[in-house]
C-alpha cells in the first residue's frame, strides 16, 4: 500500500551573506514538509515521515495530499484505525478521491470491520477506480464474513482484469473449497502454482490440503507438502500436514518424524503435539503418546480433543480414572464424543 506520490517543488532560494542562509519562500513551508515527509518514507524512516506530514498538515489544514499520504505511513505502521481518520479528513475535503476510497477500504479490512470495507470498495468502483486490486481485497472481506458466492464472483472479477493475479486465483480456490468445488478448487490452485514467480510456500500447501482431505489424493497431498517446505524449510504447518497425510497412509513412523520436525522449529505448536500423541497411539507407545498430550494441554488448556485422546491413552495403561477424568474435562469442553468414552466410567 504505498500511494505516497513524490511531488517535487520548485523552492525559490537567496543567498544572504557568506553563510549562504536559506530563507524559504512564504507559504512553502508546508509543501517542504510534505516534501521531506514523503523522503524520510521513501527511505522506511516512518516516525520522521509521520512528524514531517503532520507539520505539514498543521501549517496547512486542508492539505489533502498530506492527510492522504499521511495515512499510508499510518497503514505501514500498522496503525489502522489512525489511517481510517485520515482517509476520511481526505474525503471530506474530496468526496470524489476514489483511491481515497479504496485505501480506506483496505484500512478497514485490515482493522476487520469487513462490511465498511466492501462499501468503501463499491464506492470507489463507481467512482472509476477498477483496478484488480479493488474486486481482490472486496473479495477477501466476502471470505471473511463467509460469503462465499460474493467471494467467488469477486475473485473471479479481480482474475478477469489480471489473469495472473496469484493471490487472487489461490483465494479463489480457497473460496471454491468452501463452496464444495473441489475440482475447480485445484484447478486454481494449480494455475496460480504455474504463475507464481515468488513459489509461495502457502499455495503448495493449501492445494495440498485439498487433495488430502477432499480428493482422496493422499500421495499427491505429500507431494505438494513436500514442495511447500522445499520452498520454506520452517514452514511447521506443512510438516505437520505432511505428517498427517503420512498418517492416513498408515505410515507411523514418518508422520511422528514430521510431528517432530514440526516442533523442533516451534515447540509451542498444539495442534503438532496432539498429532504426535496420535501417531505414538497408533505404533502403542501409549507413555510417549500420554507425554506428547501433556505438552498439547500446557500449551492450550482449553484443548479438547486432546483431553479426549490423552484419556484414550490412559485407559490402555490401565488409568481408568485418570481416562474418566480426561473425558470428563472433554465433554465440559465441548467434546461431544466423549459421551460415549464416559458410559464405561462410573
Amino acid at each position: 500500500m504505498k500511494n505516497i506520490i513524490l511531488i517535487l517543488l520548485s523552492l525559490s532560494i537567496f543567498i544572504v551573506s557568506e553563510a549562504q542562509e536559506v530563507v524559504v519562500v512564504a507559504g512553502q513551508e508546508a509543501q517542504i514538509a510534505y516534501n521531506e515527509g514523503l523522503q524520510a518514507f521513501n527511505n522506511k524512516d516512518y516516525k520522521t515521515a509521520l512528524s514531517k506530514l503532520s507539520e505539514a498538515i498543521q501549517i496547512e489544514p486542508k492539505f489533502d495530499k498530506a492527510y492522504f499520504n499521511r495515512a499510508g505511513v499510518k497503514l505501514e505502521m500498522k496503525d489502522y484505525s489512525g489511517a481510517i481518520e485520515d482517509y476520511t479528513k481526505v474525503l471530506e475535503l474530496n468526496a470524489s478521491n476514489e483511491k481515497a476510497l479504496f485505501s480506506r477500504g483496505y484500512a478497514y479490512l485490515n482493522f476487520g470491520k469487513n462490511e465498511e470495507a466492501i462499501l468503501d470498495f463499491n464506492s470507489a468502483i463507481q467512482l472509476g477506480y477498477k483496478e484488480a486490486n479493488v474486486y481482490y481485497y472486496k473479495g477477501v472481506a466476502f471470505f471473511n464474513l463467509k460469503r462465499y458466492d460474493e467471494a467467488e464472483v469477486s475473485f473471479s472479477e479481480a482474475i478477469n482484469k489480471d489473469n495472473a493475479y496469484v493471490y487472487a486465483l489461490n483465494d479463489r480456490g480457497s473460496t471454491r473449497r468452501m463452496l464444495k468445488k473441489y475440482k475447480e478448487a485445484e484447478q486454481d490452485y494449480t494455475t496460480a502454482i504455474s504463475l507464481d514467480k515468488f513459489q509461495n510456500a502457502f499455495i503448495f500447501n493449501n492445494r495440498g490440503t485439498l487433495r488430502r482431505d477432499f480428493l482422496n489424493n493422499i500421495d499427491g497431498a505429500i507431494e505438494d507438502y513436500t514442495n511447500a517446505i522445499k520452498i520454506d524449510t520452517n514452514y511447521t504447518i506443512a510438516y505437520n500436514n505432511r505428517g498427517w497425510a503420512k498418517y492416513l497412509k498408515n505410515d507411523f513412523n514418518a508422520a511422528v518424524e514430521d510431528y517432530q520436525k514440526a516442533l523442533n522449529i516451534n515447540a509451542n505448536y498444539a495442534f503438532a503435539w496432539n498429532n504426535l500423541g496420535i501417531a505414538y497411539f497408533k505404533l502403542a507407545q501409549y507413555s510417549k503418546a500420554i507425554e506428547a498430550y501433556n505438552e498439547a494441554i500446557k500449551i492450550d488448556p482449553k484443548y479438547g480433543n486432546a483431553y479426549l485422546n490423552r484419556g484414550s491413552a490412559k485407559e490402555l495403561m490401565k488409568d481408568f480414572k485418570g481416562a474418566c477424568a480426561d473425558w470428563t474435562k472433554a465433554k465440559e469442553l465441548g467434546i461431544e464424543e466423549a459421551k460415549d468414552f464416559l458410559k464405561d466410567c462410573k
